[in-house]
């Protein structure tokens, strides 16, 4: 099984260009899931299950961005509000999907959670409430939890998700000594955004309840992280691709 994240940018820049980018990516790693963050076109979702012939895919009601395309079954889905930050002037959401994969039931959580450096606090809120969420709809069954959560590794944020919430980092268990900066100033998206941030990892794709759906970890691996011939990046973001068998 091979999982895939990307924050998509949104339609900033030569976007169809890199949409194509991103299209040649997923005919080359054939990910069976693909979570997407920042994708808020409703008639452009339908073009990207065409271009990339996933069977299914999740495009909420809801103005979260946050969209699932998968060849499993989709056996239920809903998205949750999470707390507003201060700092924001919109809201913050998080997409759950069961899966009906080879008979078992996986449950994948796709996020978008707070970006400001400073904004801590918000996003510990934000956690909280997705292990609430987490525990309520999925409790002791396969998770993948996936998306651009906006703190690095070392951060309380994300030592909530792995300690309280007994989650796995699927990239720094498989490459613990590489930073893996999926926020990387190299990328002028990112670089010559309105605002400046340092390098960092900030997307994630994590798993919990291992089974025999998640127990064994083959890779993770940034992709996207180089631009096409003309210069075009998929996104200011790198995404990550993880095979499971």
């Amino acid at each position: 099984m091979k999982v895939l994240t990307l924050n998509t940018w949104q339609e900033r820049g030569p976007w169809k260009e890199r949409w194509s980018i991103t299209f040649s990516g997923i005919k080359q790693f054939l990910p069976d899931i693909a979570c997407f963050q920042e994708l808020f076109n409703g008639d452009w979702t339908e073009t990207v299950k065409k271009e990339t012939a996933f069977k299914n895919f999740i495009f909420p009601k809801e103005p979260c961005g946050l969209v699932l395309y998968t060849n499993y079954d989709v056996k239920s889905f809903g998205v949750v509000t999470l707390t507003k930050s201060p700092l924001e002037d919109y809201f913050r959401y998080a997409l759950w999907v069961e899966l009906g994969v080879k008979g078992k039931k996986l449950f994948v959580f796709n996020t978008h959670l707070s970006w400001m450096p400073e904004d801590g606090t918000s996003r510990k809120k934000q956690t909280e409430e997705l292990l609430q969420l987490i525990e309520k709809k999925a409790g002791s069954e396969e998770i993948l939890l996936m998306g651009d959560l906006n703190a690095p590794p070392d951060s309380p944020e994300i030592s909530t998700l792995i300690k309280q919430g007994k989650f796995r980092d699927l990239f720094s268990e498989k490459q613990p000594k590489e930073p893996g900066f999926t926020w990387d100033n190299k990328n002028p998206y990112a670089g010559g955004a309105f605002h400046k941030l340092p390098n960092r990892r900030i997307d994630f794709i994590l798993a919990r309840n291992t089974g025999p759906l998640l127990k064994h970890l083959i890779s993770c691996d940034r992709v996207f992280t180089e631009p096409d011939p003309k210069g075009i990046w998929a996104s200011d973001h790198f995404g990550l691709l993880t095979e499971l068998e």
